[in-house]
């Protein structure tokens, strides 16, 4: 389908790459982000980034999963949500570059803290609603 120029959609990509995974083909996952999708990564969707850093991060292809988070960071793209910069943290640590991951950890150190809050706050809130209702 891909070869015929029908779908070229990041949707159908992030549908191949995630087929590559399943497959357990992460070298073909990656050689297909570099060649279609890696060379545009100030348009590239978080939930496809997100789910190229679970396989890099799954299949301990660490240096990948830094590249690109590099990458993003080159385009000033902040994660949103705190399971990408603990998969960054992690890889960062597992090559020994601690000093990268306490930056990493200290810069997007507002999804720890937020997530934390604002889940006591839903619960709190819920705990109301049981009461009143």
């Amino acid at each position: 389908m891909l070869s015929k120029g029908q779908g070229n959609t990041k949707g159908t990509y992030g549908q191949l790459i995630r087929a590559l995974d399943m497959d357990q083909r992460p070298e073909e996952a990656h050689k297909f982000w570099d060649k279609k999708i890696g060379i545009d990564l100030h348009s590239v969707p978080w939930q496809l980034c997100k789910s190229m850093i679970g396989i890099s991060y799954r299949n301990n292809m660490l240096e990948s999963l830094v590249k690109l988070f590099e990458g993003l960071e080159a385009f000033d793209r902040k994660p949103p949500v705190k399971s990408i910069v603990q998969r960054v943290a992690d890889a960062y640590e597992m090559l020994g570059r601690i000093e990268e991951k306490e930056r990493v950890l200290q810069k997007y150190n507002h999804l720890f803290t937020e997530n934390a809050s604002l889940k006591k706050s839903r619960e709190a809130s819920a705990k109301k609603k049981k009461k009143l209702g």
